[in-house]
């Protein structure tokens, strides 16, 4: 009998694990382009810099440099209400963290996009980036 409480509970643990990753309310878009860090791109020469970069992603895509080697983007989606069309995640002043303009919800640009105030419960949606220092390049796909 215990083999199969065992069997079940492996089973309902492996399904609760993998929907885990669909809970994002952001619609998926296809995104694959490079930029080259260079005057426009002038804030992601400082380790701390952000930029929004408007024409990709859902509503813009927001690009942080988190340190030397290392950058992250973000769609500029809220988490919270997706289907706001006048509102998105807009780059504060500090240029580490990140304020919807609608729900007020706040969001960290160096942990990863996580919530930091407001009512959305989900980080930003990230997509990946690789960076070529010899190019000075980022490729931002998913």
């Amino acid at each position: 009998m215990s083999k199969i409480i065992l069997i079940f509970l492996s089973l309902f643990l492996i399904g609760l694990f993998s929907t885990c990753e669909n809970n994002n309310p952001v619609p998926k878009v296809y995104v694959n382009f490079t930029i080259y860090i260079n005057p426009s791109y002038l804030p992601l020469n400082t380790v701390g810099g952000s930029v929004y970069i408007p024409y990709e992603g859902n509503k813009g895509i927001i690009v942080t440099r988190s340190s030397f080697e290392k950058f992250s983007a973000y769609d500029a989606t809220c988490t919270y209400d997706p289907e706001h069309e006048w509102g998105k995640v807009v780059i504060e002043s500090s240029g580490i963290s990140a304020k919807d303009t609608v729900c007020g919800s706040q969001f960290s640009l160096v942990l990863d996009g996580m919530v930091t105030n407001g009512p959305a419960g989900l980080s930003l949606m990230q997509y990946a980036v690789d960076y070529n220092p010899n190019m000075g390049s980022l490729h931002i796909h998913n």
